[in-house]
């Protein structure tokens, strides 16, 4: 982590009149080291049809197309998935980080799409690396028009199923639980899935 968040961190430990303790310092060793990842998608669909490793428009069943077709003429396109972000607290590390909120904003092609936070906490142990899933869901439509092939093969890109993918970048704010308190990351930490 940061020299800049180091100082924070001992800044809260002044401000609280605390004088940290060996297991207080391991934790905050935790939250120095705790690394991010970007680990793919899952569960994406579109207009409620379901898009996976080889889909293709062609081979959309009549209803599915229909149901396409339909979200298309009512200019409501909403794209579902599940990003998918590994935390990894290192071996190194004796004790179990607990990432307790996790601000995110959800970019494509470096176009902001929409912004949340993680639902439930998650236990972090030492040595692991922890998938963390972020329920998304945007309208299509923001990134662009066309006909119901077009936005197919636009998720496609961003689902990262298709001859052409899109860039996608996470920006986290992570706050880690400590003896001494929440411990809330100084600055945004970026993962990304860049296109080929």
């Amino acid at each position: 982590m940061s020299r800049s968040f180091r100082i924070a961190a001992l800044l809260a430990l002044s401000v609280l009149g605390l004088t940290p303790g060996c297991a207080a310092l391991q934790e905050l060793a935790a939250v120095r080291t705790v690394t991010f990842a970007f680990a793919g998608v899952s569960d994406v669909r579109l207009a409620g049809v379901s898009i996976g490793a080889g889909s293709r428009f062609t081979s959309l069943g009549v209803s599915d197309a229909a149901r396409l077709g339909a979200a298309v003429l009512a200019d409501q396109v909403p794209l579902e998935l599940v990003a998918h972000v590994s935390a990894a607290n290192p071996r190194e590390n004796t004790v179990t980080a607990r990432l307790v909120q996790l601000g995110w904003t959800l970019f494509v092609e470096d176009r902001q799409m929409l912004a949340g936070q993680l639902a439930n906490p998650v236990a972090l142990a030492p040595g692991t690396s922890t998938d963390v899933p972020l329920t998304v869901r945007f309208d299509l439509l923001a990134l662009g028009g066309g006909g119901a092939r077009d936005l197919f093969d636009l998720a496609l890109a961003i689902a990262g199923y298709g001859t052409v993918q899109k860039d996608l970048r996470l920006e986290l704010v992570p706050t880690i639980d400590t003896s001494l308190g929440p411990i809330r990351y100084p600055a945004p930490v970026v993962v990304r899935r860049a296109a080929p």
